[in-house]
């Protein structure tokens, strides 16, 4: 037998035991399920004050000149986005992190992979996001708060890989997993951002406390949990990888290709923790029965959103295979993106509207959350599961955590976009957006057509092209 990958799909799915299932799927999926949904809570709830934070409090004077090497990273800003302004530079700042959020992931697994093993790697992530979370207290250490995080949550990023690898390569409820594993971040989601916004109103060290709290929850799951996941293994250097076939390369080729594309199609998303904060507060009429709540509990709002529109998209296609044959994995991404398309165009049409300061209803965000989320929750949770299964056996973990690169290339690109509210038109901002999101519907839907026959679950070979034929 020929020595794959570590963490490999089909090596690691044969090592769970198949009669330990809950509605359906294995145990382990509900463990990832429940640790992911509190490591969310703990981004999320960071995600949805870290710009406010910025722009409010930290980047003002008395409080930027304590920050330890925020010269160099203002020297970085503006090698990349040439921020104008303290909400541009709030914005720029922003988007670099969540970008890099979406690079680290690919550091983490080659150190579970090849050093710790992953059981030892999220433990390692779980302890430096806590400790980032707790030093963001302070103004003087958010630059080390930056690394602890990135660091921390670059470990904790091979829980989606393990997903993949509690089921079999055609395994059809590989699609439907991924779904669920998305639905449990968005529940957090729900949650999280109101409760740190809402905390972070009093004093912003119990936002950030509160998000660490959601950390070490989310350990304590893991470890609990961990005996009904694969068994944690060490890929040694030495061992020998079987060589691809040809389709194998042409496939992975392709999959590396389209990660610019999806980038385009997350825009309208990845806006949603950026800049879509800065123009909503000062753009949407932000009171309830005459009680004013914090802009980041759009984020909330946001979450409770997605989670219903994921549901409701589980369920239309799981309808829509009983009757008519089930499209493919790449032409469900194309469908999203064209939907996601749509939600910033409601928001520009808002804009030309109601251009004056909090004239814009909540029922356009309502109509833009809807519109977005639908789309999203096709393009990201069935393009993870399209990734899972289309690439090469021996490179299924790498090519997992490299989906992750098109959020870091979209929040890379994020950074630029919200440096701009404020200095052109918001009609014109939030055209950018929806343009970039068609053209990116435009280019997946001929993929779906042309390499239909490398990316359809339907025509993985069977023999020697078979990745599973090398065990």
């Amino acid at each position: 037998m020929t020595e794959v990958l570590p963490n490999d799909p089909v090596i690691d799915a044969l090592a769970v035991p198949r009669h330990k299932e809950i509605f359906g799927h294995p145990r382990g999926l509900w463990v990832l399920v429940l640790t992911e949904g509190w490591v969310a809570f703990s981004l999320y709830g960071l995600q949805s004050i870290l710009v406010l934070y910025l722009a409010d409090h930290l980047l003002q004077s008395g409080h930027i000149e304590n920050v330890w090497g925020m010269g160099a990273v203002k020297a970085v800003l503006d090698i990349l986005y040439a921020p104008v302004g303290i909400q541009a530079t709030a914005g720029a700042i922003t988007g670099l992190f969540l970008a890099l959020v979406y690079a680290t992931p690919l550091l983490g697994g080659f150190v579970a992979d090849r050093f710790l093993g992953k059981t030892r790697t999220i433990l390692l992530g779980a302890i430096l996001m806590t400790v980032g979370h707790v030093l963001m207290s302070f103004d003087w250490s958010f630059v080390l708060v930056v690394v602890f995080l990135l660091l921390g949550i670059g470990a904790a990023g091979g829980l989606r890989a393990q997903v993949g690898a509690l089921y079999e390569l055609d395994d059809r409820r590989r699609s439907d997993a991924y779904q669920i594993y998305s639905l449990g971040v968005q529940a957090a989601v729900i949650v999280s951002p109101a409760l740190c916004g809402m905390l972070a109103m009093k004093a912003w060290h119990w936002g950030f406390l509160t998000a660490g709290l959601g950390m070490l929850t989310g350990l304590i799951v893991y470890l609990f949990g961990r005996r009904w996941l694969p068994e944690d293994t060490v890929f040694k250097a030495s061992s020998p990888r079987p060589r691809l076939t040809s389709r194998e390369k042409k496939t992975s080729v392709l999959l590396l290709v389209l990660l610019p594309v999806l980038a385009l199609g997350a825009l309208p998303n990845d806006e949603i923790f950026d800049g879509y904060l800065l123009w909503g507060r000062e753009h949407y009429q932000l009171t309830f029965f005459g009680h004013l709540f914090p802009v980041s509990s759009l984020v909330s709002f946001d979450g409770f959103i997605s989670t219903l529109m994921t549901i409701s998209v589980l369920w239309f296609w799981r309808m829509y295979a009983r009757h008519r044959s089930d499209p493919a994995e790449i032409t469900k991404v194309a469908i999203g993106t064209f939907i996601a398309s749509s939600g910033p165009a409601v928001l520009a049409l808002a804009s030309w509207l109601y251009p004056e300061p909090h004239q814009i209803s909540l029922f356009w965000g309502l109509a833009f959350h809807i519109i977005n989320d639908i789309g999203f929750s096709m393009s990201y949770a069935i393009g993870m599961a399209m990734y899972s299964r289309a690439a090469p056996v021996s490179l299924n973990t790498i090519f997992v955590a490299c989906f992750s690169l098109h959020l870091f290339m979209a929040n890379l690109t994020i950074g630029k976009l919200s440096t701009l509210i404020g200095h052109i038109g918001d009609v014109p901002f939030w055209l950018l957006h929806s343009g970039a999101s068609l053209v990116a519907g435009v280019i997946l839907l001929m993929c779906s057509i042309v390499f239909r026959s490398l990316l359809a679950p339907e025509n993985v070979p069977s023999g020697r092209d078979n990745p599973s034929h090398i065990l």
